[in-house]
């Protein structure tokens, strides 16, 4: 799931899925701690809504039912996933018509936690 949901991390044969490569992965990404399981081991996903710094493992996210957004841009994919308090709100938006999947700033943000 990584490989499709952690912008840095593909495939090294797309075609096949194959072969994972992570060289691309900041280490930013990699010193977050997943708010759910409490590791910092792997990568991690930071909360798309802009005031919010908590990260998760694509992994938990998946299991805990958060939303985890891909869409296809013309500069790349972009992903979008929200804790749970976030995920909430994703999906109220949703239904009225008032959502809008952007990139996050790839600058660092600091302490994690809202």
């Amino acid at each position: 799931m990584c490989a499709l949901l952690v912008p840095e991390v593909f495939f090294r044969d797309p075609d096949g899925r194959d072969g994972i490569d992570c060289s691309r992965v900041p280490s930013r990404r990699r010193d977050i701690e997943c708010y759910i399981c409490g590791s910092n081991r792997g990568c991690a996903i930071e909360c798309s809504e802009p005031k919010c710094g908590l990260g998760f493992h694509v992994s938990c996210g998946l299991e805990k039912s958060l939303s985890i957004e891909y869409k296809e841009g013309r500069g790349g994919a972009i992903v979008a996933g929200f804790c749970v308090d976030h995920t909430q709100l994703w999906k109220k938006q949703q239904i009225t018509g008032k959502f809008k999947i952007v990139p996050r700033d790839r600058e660092p943000k600091g302490k994690i936690g809202c």
